[in-house]
């Protein structure tokens, strides 16, 4: 997904969409372009996790790829129904770059 924003927007767009969808923030730094959100209740030990890693691919444009996050022999990395909710919820949040 690419949008028109500055990374700082992205970063906080990603924050409301996980609220919105029920997710919580675990870690991220908007320098790096990373963040990592959970279902769980109890943090890392059960539950979805998603990663989202955003870069500017041109001035004002940012490219966001969320996946499911691995952990062990547990984490499958193939796309779940928490990154799909999360991406829909985010696309309403900012404006998609042209």
């Amino acid at each position: 997904m690419t949008f028109q924003a500055r990374p700082s927007d992205v970063f906080a767009a990603l924050l409301e969409a996980a609220r919105r969808t029920g997710f919580q923030y675990l870690t991220g730094d908007v320098s790096t372009g990373t963040v990592m959100f959970t279902s769980g209740r109890f943090l890392l030990v059960v539950g979805e996790k998603v990663n989202a890693q955003f870069e500017e691919v041109a001035p004002g444009t940012i490219q966001v790829t969320m996946s499911t996050a691995k952990f062990g022999i547990a984490g499958s990395g193939r796309r779940r129904p928490g990154v799909d909710r999360m991406a829909d919820e985010l696309s309403g949040l900012l404006p998609r770059a042209q």
